[in-house]
């Protein structure tokens, strides 16, 4: 029987490990959380939104002026799913590559290893769908449908005839673009207890920030935004918060704006992706599972996340 060599299932690892940031978008603006078994299936953790205020007391006031700080929100409990794909190579197939590599006429690496890219790609999709807008079918929420986030539509402003067109950004100037960023920053913001930091947008409406800032201005949108307004410390592009992808009601393209300290929201990943040793059939095929073991997003402070749609 033909079997993978050493140097076979090193190229298959170097390949599955090897970092893709494009890929792994999710990971670019949040924490990981690895501190649960591997094996657990299910995680918990306490989700709220700071409520009250402090007050002047004047001499002689009573206890029952002094105001009480607390929380809305409750415990989230969160499933465990298994994400996972599977590599399989023929026995012809290992055999002919072995063959033309002790001939001296085989490939720089041992294996073609194109079917291990397509898996991590497709294991690190899953993931970053599960992070942005969970799955529906195991009524999984992600960071664009939990519960608790602060969801409105883009003002009005722009040309056109309805309502819809008024909201997008390509019918919107420079400024009333920066004025949509601007109460997002403000509702992240509000009481000074988040900060925005991060901001979500795929390609097409990154895109838009590329304008010029004014018809006076040799400076862009997004430059303007780098330089002067200070407004975000990542601006990051995906596909994730297009109508295409995203899980909003109305089908909208969105941005996102939000606080990603740890301590607000973070990815569980109980087991990061891995490969296993390969398993051979009567024939001689091979099959190894590609598998990351995941909760999602763990969101203590939804309110810290704010998403703007119709844009």
């Amino acid at each position: 029987m033909a079997l993978l060599r050493k140097e076979d299932l090193l190229a298959i690892e170097n390949v599955l490990y090897e970092p893709k940031k494009e890929e792994l978008v999710a990971r670019q603006f949040l924490s990981i959380n690895s501190n649960h078994p591997r094996y657990a299936p299910v995680i918990g953790y306490v989700w709220y939104t700071p409520t009250g205020s402090a007050k002047i007391l004047a001499a002689g006031a009573s206890a029952k002026d002094v105001p009480f700080v607390g929380e809305e929100g409750g415990m989230e409990t969160l499933k465990v799913y298994k994400i996972v794909t599977g590599i399989r190579y023929e026995k012809a197939e290992i055999e002919a590559v072995q063959a033309s590599a002790t001939l001296g006429k085989g490939p720089s690496i041992s294996l073609d290893t194109t079917r291990v890219s397509t898996a991590r790609r497709f294991v690190a999709e899953t993931e970053n769908k599960i992070a942005f807008v969970g799955d529906k079918d195991y009524n999984i929420k992600g960071i664009l449908n939990h519960s608790g986030i602060q969801y409105e539509s883009v003002a009005l402003g722009g040309k056109g005839s309805t309502a819809t067109e008024k909201k997008l950004w390509k019918n919107k100037t420079p400024q009333e673009i920066l004025e949509d960023l601007r109460a997002a920053k403000a509702a992240v913001e509000k009481n000074d207890i988040f900060k925005a930091r991060v901001l979500l947008l795929d390609s097409d409406h990154y895109n838009m920030l590329l304008k010029p800032y004014s018809d006076m201005a040799t400076i862009t949108v997004l430059q303007w935004i780098q330089s002067q307004g200070e407004f975000f410390e990542k601006i990051i592009k995906t596909s994730n918060v297009s109508k295409k992808h995203n899980c909003l009601e109305s089908s909208q393209d969105c941005f996102v704006v939000l606080d990603n300290d740890p301590e607000i929201i973070e990815l569980a990943v109980l087991l990061d992706m891995e490969i296993g040793n390969p398993v051979y059939d009567i024939l001689g095929t091979s099959e190894q599972i590609v598998e990351e073991r995941t909760a999602g997003c763990i969101i203590r402070h939804p309110s810290a996340i704010y998403v703007g749609g119709g844009i």
